[in-house]
């Protein structure tokens, strides 16, 4: 993800995505395989076109633990 690889260039400890729709599985699954951890739920904080309000994560990861780095290494 180059997004981190600047994040971390740029100085910063951690990053935060503040809304992973419930529903979307597949996102909430990829953020957790990328080292993202579920912080928090937001109540019917999305509203999807056919279910209406839904759930939605706030996911956090610091930026500096050894996990980060080897997985650069993995994607280099």
């Amino acid at each position: 993800m180059g997004s981190k690889k600047e994040a971390v260039r740029l100085g910063h400890k951690a990053m935060q995505y503040n809304l992973v729709v419930v529903i979307n599985t597949y996102a909430v699954e990829w953020w957790q395989k990328m080292g993202f951890k579920i912080i928090g739920t937001l109540p019917r904080a999305f509203n999807h076109k056919q279910m209406g309000p839904v759930d939605a994560h706030v996911m956090y990861r610091l930026l500096n633990d050894s996990s980060y780095y080897q997985e650069q290494k993995s994607l280099s």
